[in-house]
């Protein structure tokens, strides 16, 4: 009995000491990435915008914590370089004339990002401001509107600019004669497709110093001379790599940028005052916690795949970066065994320990990881979404995507470091990294398409069957992805290939490709213009 009793103790003993030494395991952990998200979200890297010095910096601390961990980049390198398409600059030869006075670009006058590269002469009646070619219009119809904080100045623009294109004119100069406190500024990442004309905007100072000149004149001379260029900076996806010479190789990913000062349109901060952007759970949780993994997998060694990690850039853009990198290494499901994907992972709330999977109907061996104990996991089955995940999903990869879910400081300012549940996120790691030791053990997993969205929440009486690339601003709507068994698929669209008219709508971007799919109906025949490498294809389809 008295021995009974010994080994009893000591196997308490043993599962005393392995407890302790998990949770003194899991503190080092946590404290690795609250000191990693900690400088990733600070002031210093001012948001970490894609082409930014910032995100450079962020590059550079992730590239030496990999060298620090033993691991090499990817083929040789540990950056990736990708072209990032930043919009519209304005160029100097812009000019914006009210009779022989030149205005100040962007201090008096601006032209939209939405203008065509043109000259447009005229002479406007003073007063009535009409004339043949060239308008000029005011941006509100009353002191109300220019009050207004919600006014959408750049959609009303943008709508009236293109009434006034079909109705003749060869130019539209906006003003604002009410001093509207929420004056329009220049918008370069205008989602608004290129007009015919040029479109300029004049602010109230500008209107009160120069337009009474004419007041006892017949004519108003306006002429303008836009030139805009697409300003293209470079972003960084950074890698590193386990080569275990095997024939299939898994990828580990989260994005670590995030949206600088909040200029580009993605912000939910209502100020919009420029506050630094620091995305601490978006995405420096899941770019810490790609680093932990990294170091657990090295240090186990598992060696049934290779295992390469990938910081992407250029997410909240699009998902630029994992979609470049995808591309220029050619990865497929010839070479991929499957690919998870951390996004805000970092808010894991310790009483519900809800914890989102998604891509999880993208192959029959995700169901055996659905139910774990520690935690309530809501399951996802798509394969598209709105992360990195997505770009590996359209190669025919299966794909996972860890997710703790929104908070109120999603996309805003206050989107800190010292907000996260650190120990919450050790726990998603070990859950994550026990997929992967399990995965290690067992054949590549087979793949599924999943079923999705095809155009945004835009509800139409028919759809194409694609996904398109948001991204993409060279006129047309590029094809992303197809979807099996729909119009596009059957007419012979493949991804890559660029539509630009819909029976006898052409399609220039967005806003029009959604304009001339909701002209359609079920049962309708009609032919659909693609662009394919330097060729111009001409397909017939049906919708139904």
């Amino acid at each position: 009995m008295r021995k009974a009793y010994i080994v009893l103790a000591l196997a308490g003993l043993l599962v005393h000491n392995e407890t302790n030494a998990q949770t003194r395991a899991d503190k080092r952990v946590a404290r690795q990435l609250k000191e990693d998200i900690t400088y990733l979200a600070s002031d210093e890297l001012e948001g970490r915008r894609v082409g930014s010095e910032g995100e450079r910096k962020a590059a550079a601390y992730i590239e030496k914590r990999y060298k620090e961990l033993g691991l090499s980049g990817y083929k040789g390198k540990y950056q990736h370089e990708f072209p990032y398409i930043d919009g519209r600059k304005i160029e100097d030869a812009t000019q914006i004339k009210l009779g022989n006075d030149l205005l100040r670009i962007t201090e008096e006058a601006f032209p939209f990002a939405f203008s065509a590269n043109k000259k447009a002469y005229g002479e406007v009646i003073p007063d009535v401001f009409e004339s043949g070619n060239i308008w000029m219009i005011s941006m509100y119809a009353d002191k109300e509107e220019a009050a207004d904080a919600h006014f959408e100045w750049e959609k009303k623009a943008y709508e009236r600019a293109r009434e006034a294109q079909k109705q003749g004119a060869t130019g539209v100069l906006f003003y604002d004669n009410f001093n509207s406190k929420y004056t329009p500024v220049y918008n370069s990442k205008s989602e608004y497709e290129t007009l015919e004309i040029p479109v300029g905007f004049l602010n109230f100072n500008a209107y009160q110093t120069y337009t009474p000149k004419f007041k006892d004149r017949n004519e108003l001379p306006v002429e303008m001379n836009v030139l805009l260029k697409r300003s293209e900076l470079t972003g960084h996806n950074i890698t590193a790599f386990i080569d275990n010479k095997a024939w299939h190789t898994v990828v580990l990913g989260a994005h670590y940028d995030h949206l600088g000062y909040g200029h580009d349109g993605n912000s939910l901060h209502a100020a919009k005052d420029g506050q630094v952007h620091n995305g601490a759970d978006d995405n420096a949780s899941g770019t810490a916690g790609l680093m932990q993994l990294a170091e657990w997998i090295k240090r186990n060694k598992l060696r049934n795949y290779n295992y390469l990690f990938i910081s992407f850039s250029g997410e909240e853009e699009g998902l630029i970066g994992s979609k470049a990198i995808v591309r220029d290494m050619g990865f497929d499901s010839t070479r991929i065994a499957y690919m998870i994907n951390m996004d805000m992972v970092g808010r894991l709330n310790d009483s519900t320990h809800a914890l989102t999977i998604g891509g999880v109907g993208t192959s029959p061996a995700w169901a055996q990881f659905t139910k774990p104990k520690n935690f309530k996991i809501s399951v996802d089955s798509s394969g598209a979404g709105p992360s990195d995940h997505t770009s590996f999903y359209r190669a025919g990869v299966p794909v996972l995507f860890v997710f703790t879910g929104l908070h109120t400081d999603y996309h805003k300012p206050s989107d800190d470091a010292e907000k996260l549940n650190y120990d919450g996120e050790t726990q998603v790691l070990r859950y994550v990294y026990n997929i992967v030791e399990q995965m290690d053990k067992q054949p590549k997993p087979k793949f599924k398409t999943t079923k999705e969205a095809t155009v945004g929440k835009v509800r139409f009486k028919v759809t194409l069957g694609i996904m398109p690339d948001y991204s993409f601003q060279e006129g047309g709507v590029k094809v992303d992805g197809v979807t099996d068994g729909k119009p596009a698929i059957k007419a012979g669209i493949k991804a890559g290939d660029i539509i630009t008219q819909l029976g006898s709508h052409k399609v220039n971007g967005m806003q029009t490709y959604m304009e001339a799919l909701g002209a359609f109906k079920e049962g309708d025949k009609t032919e659909v213009t693609i662009i394919r490498g330097e060729d111009e294809i001409k397909l017939p389809i049906e919708f139904k």
